[in-house]
């Protein structure tokens, strides 16, 4: 497995496809068929391929500078984790988070 993070404006056509198919995959008929978000535009992903370079899972991650009673607080938002149902149970899901981890430099 690889994990790759890409910036949201890096992403081609096949991979648009392949994170809109994951996502329809995971969260059912009621996700957006014309986007790959749901609400909010992530910044950057992480993506985990598989040894043929096929996606797997993926993670998408928003920060942010928001307003606490006058002070200003650094926001991450985690969007949308999803695995393939055949790779679930494989500790793909904590992997992500454990990137997320890093970045954020907990």
């Amino acid at each position: 497995m690889k994990i790759k993070r890409v910036h949201e404006y890096e992403l081609d056509d096949v991979a648009r496809r392949s994170i809109q198919e994951l996502l329809s995959e995971s969260f059912g008929e009621d996700y957006p068929k014309e986007r790959i978000y749901f609400k909010q535009l992530p910044h950057f992903r992480y993506l985990v391929l598989n040894d043929d370079h096929i996606l797997v899972a993926q993670v998408g991650l928003d920060y942010r500078v928001m307003n606490l009673n006058g002070l200003p607080v650094n926001v991450l938002g985690v969007i949308d984790l999803c695995v393939k149902k055949e790779y679930r149970s494989n500790g793909l899901g904590s992997l992500l988070l454990s990137e997320i981890e890093k970045f954020s430099g907990k």
